[in-house]
């Protein structure tokens, strides 16, 4: 008897079902329905009553993914992070939004140098309490020795109640301002992913489905929801690496660079090999730097969702997503009915000098997300929020009822928080104003894009066409930077790469032509795909590849992968000793341990390291993982015959199919 796997993609846009056959891979059938951000359940159940009804009550795994984690860092939403950092300062990168440091500190070798400060630790907490919903904690050289995070962690669970994360539990790598960055990006995401996983949770019990419940990692192996609860850092990057499994799973090509496309952001990964590299030194999302294992994603913030802005006669392509108005009045009529008040209008107002997050246009409304994360937010905001209770609103509108000036109540923070969500003009509305799209309201685009286009002093069509043309160049560009990167092996591009791809790519009005040809097929995945990857290819001079099932690839992806744990442990000789067989440390993670030897101390360690590896694996839900170990060491060369030994890393893999019970 065939078992039966259920992937589920909750995307920005679009959630995914699959029901595939655990044995073949066999897709037996699937379905797509809106993302509802203000109840994530809503729209996994929509998507899920497209399934067959009596297969899904037999499935043996359901298997997660999801870009909410990887958008809500790009976005910068989430709940209100305190830092300490203990040691020394950091550059905050991660913005959390309070921030303090206390003296303390541990040796490279794990010994300590500054006893714990506890009762500045005691003062920075009773400051904090009531501003913040997670605290992040990260010490200089925790991986060493987490002691002072750990007594941290005990002084924040008496005072504050609230979700703590340490930076040791996340990386056992050194790079002190990664690891920091990481610690305050899970901290930020322990709501998101929560949230996640009790709408997936509550609709699988509806639908009487009773089995365990996996969700994608960064480096597309799978883990059990009860720990991606405890690190939901770990799922950035989740949907884009569910997306390189599902787009080698439905082509069968190993050697391709895969455009995964969805609302909110573009994410590119090369395969080689049949396999995505794996970044070496973490994730960059969002350009910081992470501890995160994860595939070599890049992820843009360019997608079917993203906010067109025109401010003076500029158009501008934003990152934030939006839901298309196209969308929104196919849900709400009186959108449709309050752009009627300026189809004919013509607005020639100057450029505002406002950030672009602050820029409201009279096409854009908004509509409530969450009303539970207030705290600290002026009355007046409050006051908003209750108004769109009743449904999406402009600002002007909203401004009028509460009698204020528009420009007051504070869009841009209510964005941050996850409080509301713009509803505006996007790529998607450009296809429904041309009627090349029109799966819903194309009247409703018509008008706003219209209005857009009157604002630069265009027609409609010119407008479309040269807004389209710029998101399909962004697309293009960001294919051919990747390309570059992962050439070079550099973490960003040079600005000369950037002007050599900008001129490559922007060279129609000259007397002379130039061109890239990427050498691979580009696959393309995410439901956008077909409208906007063939004019890229094009550009690109590459073969497109849009394989059957392509637009539930990710949710293909987060059914087909396996679990997978690796676990690193540093032996080093101790400091000072020069001779063939020092004595030697071994830094476990929670501590030290001494040797006699290296041969002793890399025997502890491998020992050690299968046995935290496997333990892991099967807390994130291997039946039987196989595990490997591999020994990295380095020595100091006396002479040609005499070697020193110095420093080993211990690396123990565990890999396993998930356990089905």
């Amino acid at each position: 008897m065939s078992a039966f796997g259920l992937g589920i993609d909750a995307g920005g846009t679009y959630t995914d079902t699959v029901i595939v056959e655990m044995d073949t891979g066999r897709v037996v059938c699937g379905n797509k329905a809106l993302t509802t951000r203000n109840d994530l359940s809503i729209g996994i159940r929509e998507s899920l009553s497209g399934l067959d009804e009596d297969i899904l009550k037999t499935v043996s795994l359901t298997s997660l993914s999801s870009t909410l984690a990887t958008n809500s860092v790009v976005e910068g939403k989430g709940c209100r992070v305190g830092l300490i950092c203990i040691g020394t300062g950091c550059d905050n990168s991660a913005r959390a939004d309070i921030y303090a440091e206390v003296e303390g500190k541990f040796s490279f070798s794990g010994k300590e140098i500054v006893p714990l400060d506890e009762d500045s630790v005691r003062n920075i907490l009773a400051s904090m309490k009531g501003r913040i919903d997670a605290l992040a904690i990260s010490g200089y050289i925790s991986v060493r020795n987490s002691a002072h995070e750990v007594r941290v962690t005990e002084l924040a669970n008496e005072m504050l109640g609230i979700p703590v994360v340490c930076a040791h539990d996340l990386t056992s790598k050194l790079g002190y301002e990664q690891r920091t960055t990481t610690a305050v990006m899970n901290a930020r995401l322990i709501p998101v992913i929560q949230e996640l996983l009790h709408s997936v949770k509550e609709v699988l019990k509806e639908f009487e489905i009773v089995c365990p419940l996996m969700m994608v990692k960064g480096d597309g192996a799978l883990m059990k929801s009860d720990v991606a609860l405890e690190k939901p850092v770990e799922t950035i990057l989740s949907g884009p690496a569910s997306s390189m499994i599902g787009a080698k799973a439905l082509t069968g090509r190993s050697d391709a660079m895969i455009i995964d496309m969805g609302g909110t952001t573009s994410d590119i990964g090369i395969l080689k090999d049949g396999f995505p590299r794996i970044e070496p030194e973490g994730a960059s999302i969002g350009g910081k730097r992470t501890r995160v294992t994860a595939a070599d994603i890049s992820t843009y913030g360019i997608g079917g969702d993203s906010r067109i802005v025109v401010n003076g006669k500029e158009t501008i392509l934003s990152s934030v997503r939006a839901i298309p108005l196209c969308i929104a009045a196919s849900k709400w009529p009186l959108i449709k009915a309050t752009l009627d008040e300026i189809r004919n209008i013509t607005d020639d107002r100057s450029p505002e000098s406002y950030p672009l997050e602050e820029i409201v246009q009279d096409t854009e409304f908004f509509t409530l997300a969450h009303f539970n994360n207030i705290n600290g937010l002026a009355p007046l905001d409050v006051r908003f929020l209750d108004l769109l209770a009743d449904g999406p609103m402009r600002l002007t509108d909203a401004g009028k009822i509460l009698g204020v000036p528009a420009h007051a109540i504070s869009v841009a923070e209510l964005e941050s928080r996850g409080c509301i969500t713009r509803i505006g003009v996007t790529p998607t509305d450009l296809l429904h104003a041309e009627g090349s799209y029109s799966q819903y309201d194309c009247k409703a685009s018509s008008i706003a894009v219209g209005y857009l286009a009157r604002k630069c002093s265009k027609t409609l069509q010119q407008f479309i066409d040269e807004t389209k043309y710029q998101v399909v160049k962004k697309i293009a560009l960001s294919a051919m930077e990747k390309a570059m990167l992962d050439g070079t092996g550099n973490d960003v591009p040079t600005e000369s790469d950037l002007a050599l791809i900008d001129h490559v790519l922007e060279n129609s009005n000259r007397a002379y032509s130039v061109g890239f040809t990427l050498n691979m097929p580009i696959i393309g995945i995410g439901a956008p795909v077909g409208a906007w990857l063939p004019h890229v290819t094009e550009m690109l001079h590459t073969e497109l590849l849009l394989p059957e099932n392509s637009e539930i690839g990710n949710a293909i992806g987060a059914i087909t992968g396996s679990v997978s744990e690796t676990v690193s442990v540093t032996v080093r000789a101790k400091d000072g000793v020069v001779k063939e067989s020092p004595e030697c440390i071994v830094f476990t993670g929670t501590g030290t341990e001494e040797f006699s030897s290296p041969a002793e101390a890399l025997s502890y360690a491998k020992e050690l390291a299968e046995k935290t590896v496997y333990e892991l694996a099967l807390k994130a839900g291997s039946a039987h993982p196989v595990v490997d170990v591999s020994i990295s060491e380095t020595y100091y060369d006396l002479s040609e015959t005499q070697k020193i030994f110095h420093e080993a890393t211990v690396t123990a893999k565990a890999v396993g199919k998930p356990d089905l019970y």
